[in-house]
């Protein structure tokens, strides 16, 4: 099986941009067969109590900038720049991503910037963490 059709598309706005979760699965390892989307009720991965995988689609309208705040979610996640451009920006430097670029993000102070003056979507896909004592 490899899709659900009575697996909602869920869309919210979140710091001026606009999330479309696509699928979410329960605690790390997945229990196997997978059988329903276990994040039906689910607006984005970074909500409190969080413990899964989501896969979700982020759209940052053309301009975002200075609109997103610095924040970190103890997380993995592996994000591809489907179209258009974005900055990440971190706390001692940023990088510019374009179209096809990947980044693998391990639960770091970062923010994102669209300048350019046409829309950017990624494809993320979160891992949920766990911080080591030292790192809390």
């Amino acid at each position: 099986m490899v899709a659900f059709a009575d697996a909602p598309l869920q869309s919210i706005e979140f710091n001026g941009s606009v999330i479309h979760r696509l699928w979410e699965s329960g605690a790390l390892p997945v229990r196997l067969p997978v059988d329903r989307d276990a994040g039906a009720s689910a607006g984005n991965a970074y909500r409190p109590g969080f413990t899964g995988t989501s896969l979700y689609l982020a759209d940052l309208p053309a301009g975002t900038v200075g609109v997103i705040p610095m924040h970190r979610q103890d997380s993995l996640d592996y994000i591809a720049v489907l179209a258009g451009e974005v900055h990440l920006l971190l706390e001692d430097q940023e990088l510019l991503l374009r179209t096809g670029d990947v980044l693998v993000q391990a639960g770091n102070l970062h923010s994102w910037e669209n300048r350019a003056e046409s829309p950017c979507r990624l494809l993320v896909v979160v891992l949920s963490g766990e911080r080591g004592a030292q790192e809390a």
